[in-house]
């Protein structure tokens, strides 16, 4: 008897933390719901390379480092497709951020203002909340 497996898409998101603040944007399209910078991976695109194209379209970063995976979470979401979201850590203190079309704008939040904002993927506040606890360690690790 054949089984029925999932097909899934897979969404890489980026936690960007400067001076003890987590980077999250305004979508566009829905006004007060808020997101992380990042995308889907298309069709015969390494994931590496996917992310990076991600981030440099919607806040303009070329130059960054990927620290670690801060968290992932596999989820049934728009139209009901089931969707594995995965968020990395990354570094770059540099460089300016420069919104996509994608985003109205975006905010600078503490780690306790987390749970103040509705988040287009139910788990991301977790997720953020993740980010800043790797983010946490790797700081007391690197002293």
């Amino acid at each position: 008897m054949p089984q029925e497996f999932e097909s899934f898409r897979v969404g890489q998101k980026a936690i960007l933390i400067r001076a003890d603040k987590c980077l999250i944007l305004e979508c566009s399209d829905r006004l007060n719901v808020w997101d992380l910078p990042g995308g889907r991976i298309d069709k015969g695109e390494e994931g590496e390379a996917a992310f990076r194209r991600e981030i440099k379209e919607e806040i303009g970063l070329e130059n960054f480092v990927i620290l670690t995976i801060a968290d992932y979470a596999i989820m049934y979401w728009r139209n009901d497709f089931p969707l594995c979201g995965v968020v990395n850590l990354i570094t770059n203190d540099a460089a300016a951020v420069t919104l996509s079309f994608e985003h109205a704008s975006c905010r600078w939040i503490a780690e306790n203002e987390v749970d103040k904002f509705q988040y287009i993927w139910p788990p991301m506040a977790r997720m953020i909340k993740n980010g800043f606890k790797h983010h946490k360690l790797l700081k007391t690790n690197a002293q």
